[in-house]
């Protein structure tokens, strides 16, 4: 497969531990569905392969630039990453995978951590193409410093209604978070997803969480075949 060359735009701290690299095409731009996922190449001076790891993209298929929210875990690929400077080039294979959203209007996300990239692609997606319908999403993290796109998910809820954002911290002891706190749970899936039944999910996060979630959904009525995951770990 084709692995086109990309810069790098910005770096940014979103978190204590998690990175959003966004990189501009020097060439081809990469033309992907929302949910879809690419191989990111650390390149040598000459422009091979030293490693490829895959990674959700975050920016809408609109944007002239790909986004990546990547959580810095000191492994192979992303000691490489975290030593990337703006202007460094970098490879972008794909896109690949069947966790794309593919124009429904009963939509329910679930995320967790990082899991939440393609989620918000999905939603920029919507929110720009002004769709009607209901688009839920639970997002899980651990505190209130450890949201990701708190922001960004503002500006998705205002710019179009139908785009409802629920965050559940599984670790926060502040009295300020005035938010839902525990773990995502069918008591919270019923709260804010009136007919789970027939509404189409993505899940996606670690596979502890996507499998507890996924027999949860499936418990409550929902057919296997509308349920869509990706995870790891």
């Amino acid at each position: 497969m084709t692995i086109n060359k990309y810069e790098i735009m910005s770096i940014e701290k979103a978190t204590e531990d998690i990175n959003i690299y966004r990189m501009k095409p020097l060439g081809n731009k990469v033309e992907f569905k929302p949910g879809q996922f690419v191989f990111l190449h650390i390149l040598d001076a000459d422009g091979n392969t030293i490693i490829k790891k895959p990674y959700s993209i975050a920016s809408s298929p609109s944007s002239a630039h790909l986004e990546f929210c990547i959580k810095m875990v000191s492994g192979v690929m992303t000691s490489k990453l975290a030593n990337l400077k703006v202007g460094d080039k970098i490879g972008v294979e794909g896109p690949m995978g069947h966790f794309c959203y593919d124009g429904q209007t009963q939509v329910g996300l679930v995320a967790a951590g990082t899991g939440v990239a393609p989620m918000v692609s999905i939603l920029r997606y919507v929110a720009e193409k002004k769709l009607g319908g209901s688009y839920t999403l639970v997002y899980s993290t651990k505190t209130k410093d450890s949201i990701i796109y708190k922001e960004e998910f503002a500006r998705l809820e205002k710019l179009n209604p139908n785009i409802k954002i629920v965050i559940t911290l599984t670790r926060e002891e502040s009295l300020e978070w005035k938010g839902e706190k525990g773990r995502i749970s069918r008591e919270l899936i019923q709260k804010y997803v009136m007919d789970s039944k027939n509404t189409d999910w993505w899940l996606c996060g670690l596979m502890e969480m996507i499998k507890s979630t996924r027999e949860i959904l499936i418990g409550m009525g929902c057919e296997v075949k509308r349920v869509r995951i990706e995870g790891w770990g």
